[in-house]
């Protein structure tokens, strides 16, 4: 019987603290949805202290400089409940998207937890692709070397592009500007005459009368090689 009553006192025992944590009012994974880029995703984590005991929150890291997590406090009561603001800057961003924050806590197991927040970032104007690659070109001045890339738009209006323009000689564009019906695209051809050998990079400046999307640079990486006359005969 006494062995029995100690079974019985381990077990709960071991089940009051299986269940005394630190207990999450919401997934860890916080999905915002849909998000127009430039937009501030905000949001707060809550928890619900229920260790039976004080819980101090020592260190907060993020995975990207564009999340700010600024705790009001540190220090938890048993049975607090805590509200933890975050923001996310997405004027870099577009598509879907996924931030971690990790918080660290001072003696509990797990030291730390990691959650996640998502969204999807959507955007008036897109440019596909990111850059434009011209890589182990022959210097050969009769040879014009040419690319492609899309600039698309999404939004309910009229696209005013009023300048594509590259910021060195040897790489041309066509159209020098352009105006995109609302939910249309437009391809722009990016021509390349080699005039020297070597690595260079370029940008192309593209401006538009978006108001989230007044300018945007538009990366070229170029690689020219010395033309062998042995292949060409």
């Amino acid at each position: 019987m006494k062995n029995i009553l100690l079974f019985i006192v381990g077990c709960t025992i071991f089940s009051t603290a299986a269940f005394a944590q630190i207990d999450f009012k919401h997934e860890k994974v916080i999905d915002h949805g849909k998000i127009s880029q430039g937009d501030v995703i905000s949001g707060q984590i809550e928890f619900v202290n229920n260790t039976g005991k004080m819980v101090e929150l020592v260190d907060v890291r993020t995975s990207c400089g564009c999340t700010a997590v600024k705790p009001e406090k540190k220090i938890f009561e048993p049975g607090e409940t805590a509200h933890i603001p975050y923001t996310i800057e997405t004027e870099r961003f577009s598509g879907v998207i996924r931030k971690s924050i990790r918080l660290v806590f001072k003696d509990e197991d797990p030291k730390s937890e990691v959650l996640f927040v998502e969204a999807n970032v959507t955007t008036d104007v897109s440019i596909n692709p990111r850059f434009i690659n011209f890589q182990k070109v022959t210097l050969n001045p009769d040879t014009v070397y040419t690319e492609f890339f899309e600039i698309e738009n999404s939004s309910q209006t009229e696209l005013n592009v009023t300048k594509i323009a590259a910021d060195i000689d040897i790489v041309k564009i066509t159209p020098a500007n352009v105006v995109i019906p609302a939910g249309k695209s437009h391809l722009v051809r990016v021509d390349l005459v080699p005039s020297k050998t070597g690595r260079m990079n370029s940008n192309i400046s593209i401006e538009t009368n978006n108001k989230k999307f007044q300018s945007k640079s538009l990366p070229v990486f170029i690689n020219i090689l010395e033309h062998d006359a042995s292949h060409s005969e």
